[in-house]
This record gives C-alpha cells, structure tokens and sequence, in this order.
C-alpha cells in the first residue's frame, strides 16, 4: 500500500502539470463545497488505512504460514 501511495505521488512530482491540475482541482472543491471535500478527504484517508490494516493482516497470516512451514520441513 506504501509503494502504491509513494508511485501515485512520485508520478505527481514527475509530471508537475498533472499535480497543478489535482491541486487547481483540490482548491476549487475546497472553495466551492468545503464540507463535501472534508468529507471526501476523510472517507479516502479511512480507505487508506483499511488498506495498510489489511495489508498488515495479509503480511503477518503470509509469515505466520512460512514458520509453520518451515518447521514442518525441519520436522520431517
């Protein structure tokens, strides 16, 4: 999910008028309709972190896995 995240701002960066063009975006939503844009910017920022969460889960079940299986190799 980092990586992800780092790609998408690293393309930003990269191409500095596509990132005008989501900042000229950003800007005028928050001017326009504030509260919409808070509630957009805190449904994304829980997504985010549903991400990293299942991510987390995803990587500790992987490696929970690989010990077991190692050890059962060792067993045997």
């Amino acid at each position: 999910m980092h990586d992800f995240l780092m790609g998408i701002w690293g393309w930003l960066t990269a191409n500095p008028l596509a990132g005008l063009g989501v900042a000229a975006v950003v800007a005028l939503m928050l001017w326009k309709q504030p509260k919409q844009t808070m509630k957009l910017a805190l449904a994304l920022l829980v997504l985010v972190a549903l991400g990293y969460l299942v991510s987390g889960i995803i990587d500790f079940t992987m490696g929970s896995a690989a010990v077991k299986e190692s050890g059962i190799q060792k067993s045997q």
